[in-house]
Formats: C-alpha cells, structure tokens, sequence
C-alpha cells in the first residue's frame, strides 16, 4: 500500500504518464522516487528529467527541494543498466517498483520485444535481488486483448497469444503481462485505453497521439466506422486512478483498466463532426464503413500523391479506429467509487490539443514518415 514512507523505482518517467505520475507521487507525499532515465548523447538523466518537468510547467519539482532522482539505466540491459552503487542502493531500499518504460511504436517489432519483453524480464530479475519484496506495478494497455471487434472487453479477455494481434506492440504488451504473472511475484497490472495529454501544454505530447487528425483535411471521405466506438481517457484521469488504487489496502483484483468504458466512450461519427467545425471544413468529412469501401471508393478519394503518402500513414491506426471496442472499467469503479468515473467527454478538451497540433503538423507540411506511427496510449 502506498504510504508517506514508501520508497518508489519509476521507469519511463520521461513519459507522459510516467511523468506526471511521478509530479502526483511527489505531491501525495511518498518517500523517495527514483526515476530510471536512459542518458542519451549531451543529456543526462537528470537532464532529461528536469525537461519532462519543463513539458507540465512543474515548478515545484524543478526546484530540486522534493525526494525525487533521477537514475542512469536502461531497461534492456542487465539490472537495468544501471551502476553498481545505485543498483545496490535501489534494491536495498525500494518498496515499490513502476514499470511505466515501453516501446510504443507500431512498426519497430524488434525494438518493441527487446524492451517490452526483455525489459520485463530484467524488472523481474532486479525485483527479485531487492530485499523488500517490492510491489511491481505494470504500466500494460487495454489493447492487449488483441483484435476483437464489436465488444465491451473485461480485463480477463486476453487469452489470445498469437497471431490476433495489428502489430507487434499488442502482442508483445501481452506477453510482458504473461511473464510478470508466471513469475509469482507481489504485481498490480493497470491497463489504461488510449490516452490523451489534457491540460499539458506540451506540443510533443500532443503530437505524438493526435497527429494524424490535421491530416484528415487532406480528405473528403475516410474508411472509418462512424459508429465506432474510441475509448479515450485524459492522463489526469489515469494517475489519479493509479494512485488511488495503490493507496487501497485490500485491492480485490490483480489487474484493472483504466478506461471510459461504456458509458464514457466517444463514436468516431462524434469525432469527425467536432473536427468539421474546428476546422471550418466546407465540404464535411464523410466516413464510410471498411466493408463499404471499395477499389472503386478509394481510387476516388485517394488520388494524389500527397493523398497516397498520407493513407498509408493513417492505414496503421484504421484497425483500432474500426474495432468498436470500449473497454469495461466496472472493477475501477468498484474500487475507488462510481463518482471516480466521472470523467470529462474528450470533446471538452480536444480543441485545447489541436490547438496545439495543427500549427505544428502545418509547418512540417505533413512531411510525415511511418516512423511517427506509434500507440496511442501512453508515452514512456
């Protein structure tokens, strides 16, 4: 159970929701917080952790007066790559390990074993050399449940292993969670749906999940679902969920999702009409079911070559557009109270976000490469 004095390792904490979960550990008032940061070249650790704290305007965490370091390492490598000091330091004291790290890309399947599932593998070796049992807290994504369609899932819908998956990032997500099980070790899996930065002012985050919207405008008709269903979640929601869940003596689950569920989900028809008027769009954008659109359908909205480039971007996200898939969060309201549930519609604050987008999808002029494609859950 989270308390004043427990002693948290954080991994991803450059991340979106590992950043602002470890600004909402530190307000809650925990001990110290140890943030796992892989150095890159003329940035250290703690370099590149001040800036995560730059991205939501944190001055109380850049004043440097709260328990919270940062660590040089890196998930994929052998106790977490970090020093021998700070690897005997971390495991003598930490009570508490959150594994917010992950390769989010939809294309890069090598990288997305190697950290999602190496990664685990190590977390699970460095958790059994610390001498305090710690709680491994997982950071894993509704998505795991693969590619089912037309469905509320449960968070006991994971059972497929293989091939029912879009990409390589689902899948290896899964079989991170299925180690952390077959380990027996103390875990609490969290799975949140797709997340948005609400309130951050960062344009990095924001591009990073809604950067396919502007190009929509390209378009006069899309093959998506009109009533499909997105289940989309701010991150103030999703920490604000982690912690009163770890806060919770007695948690009656190993695993929930932190989503909209049912009653919260948003239909894509509902999407495209809010974009129409954001962008004063003359002609509406029109969505047309996948099983409707035809060659014929196609080679008349995608004609030019700047059409052509853009589809092929946007074909990674169709199949989680048109899986009408919400996710059920009956065990989320159970045990931190209906009211908890009460989460603002994405349409109150999606506005805020392609104001942030668009000018700079603009100035790049759509010149996106494939490597943008990434999972629109979590950034870490």
């Amino acid at each position: 159970m989270l308390n004043e004095d427990t002693n948290i390792l954080i991994t991803g904490a450059t991340g979106l929701i590992g950043g602002e979960l470890v600004r909402r550990l530190v307000g809650s008032g925990v001990g110290r917080v140890s943030c796992l940061i892989r150095p890159q070249t003329g940035r250290s650790a703690d370099d590149r952790l001040q800036d995560r704290f730059r991205l939501s305007s944190d001055q109380t965490c850049l004043g440097g007066e709260v328990p919270v370091e940062a660590v040089a390492g890196d998930v994929t490598a052998p106790q977490f790559g970090m020093n021998s000091a700070d690897f005997a330091r971390v495991t003598d004291s930490v009570d508490m390990i959150i594994h917010c790290a992950s390769e989010l890309s939809f294309i890069r399947d090598i990288s997305c074993r190697q950290t999602n599932i190496a990664g685990m593998e190590n977390l699970i070796s460095l958790t059994r050399s610390c001498k305090r049992s710690p709680l491994i807290v997982h950071i894993s994504t509704a998505t795991v449940c693969g590619t089912v369609v037309n469905r509320c899932v449960t968070e006991t819908d994971d059972t497929d292993t293989g091939d029912g998956h879009f990409n390589e990032y689902t899948r290896s997500k899964l079989v991170a969670e299925q180690v952390l099980r077959a380990s027996g070790l103390p875990a609490l899996v969290v799975r949140p749906s797709i997340v948005l930065s609400a309130e951050l002012p960062s344009e990095n985050f924001a591009k990073a999940i809604l950067w396919f919207l502007p190009l929509l405008n390209e378009f006069e008709a899309v093959p998506v679902n009109p009533e499909s269903r997105v289940d989309v979640v701010p991150v103030s929601f999703v920490v604000e969920s982690m912690v009163r869940l770890l806060q919770t003596p007695k948690r009656e689950y190993g695993c929930y999702h932190i989503s909209a569920g049912e009653g919260g989900a948003m239909r894509c028809e509902q999407v495209a009409r809010y974009l129409d008027k954001y962008y004063a769009r003359s002609t509406p954008l029109t969505l047309i079911r996948p099983d409707q659109w035809t060659r014929e359908i196609h080679r008349r909205y995608v004609r030019t070559p700047r059409q052509r480039k853009f589809f092929a971007t946007l074909k990674y996200y169709l199949p989680f557009l048109n899986m009408d898939v919400v996710y059920d969060n009956s065990r989320l309201g159970s045990a931190l109270g209906r009211e908890a549930l009460e989460i603002p519609h994405v349409t109150e604050y999606i506005g805020q976000l392609l104001d942030l987008v668009t000018p700079a999808i603009q100035e790049e002029d759509g010149s996106l490469s494939v490597n943008r494609v990434s999972a629109a859950t979590s950034l870490a």
